[in-house]
């Protein structure tokens, strides 16, 4: 298979940054990584549980609503998510935005979606390594 082009987003990040995050969840919180950043980190953390909620929704946003070609326009899972979870209880605030997409960076630097490279609008689909 062709090598695939990457963007700057994807990870891995460095072992401190897993680290750091084993010792955020102790506290039910998540580390959210980045992975352009030296140290992997984006230096705040996400509640567990909204974390979840979020990383459930984008995947399943991929897995279930990808076109033939494996992606998803990055706004229609913002969209979705300010649907569906608007008045959720974890979200008081009733605004998604930032939890979709800070949650998606942190889902790239974990090596689970990417982005599509130089795609306009932003569209992201499942990591694919490179085999």
């Amino acid at each position: 298979m062709p090598d695939i082009e990457r963007d700057r987003h994807s990870g891995p990040v460095p072992e401190a940054a897993w680290a750091a995050d084993a010792e955020a969840r102790a506290r039910g919180r998540v580390e959210i990584f980045n992975a352009t950043r030296p140290n992997g980190l984006d230096n705040w953390t996400m509640d567990v549980d909204q974390y979840e909620l979020m990383r459930q929704h984008i995947l399943g946003m991929i897995d279930e609503g990808a076109g033939p070609d494996g992606t998803i326009k990055l706004q229609e899972v913002v969209d979705a998510a300010q649907d569906r979870y608007g008045d959720h209880p974890l979200f008081p605030g009733g605004r998604l935005t930032n939890y979709v997409r800070y949650t998606k960076v942190d889902l790239e630097a974990r090596c689970e979606v990417e982005r599509v490279p130089k795609s306009s609008p932003q569209r992201i689909r499942r990591w694919r390594p490179d085999d």
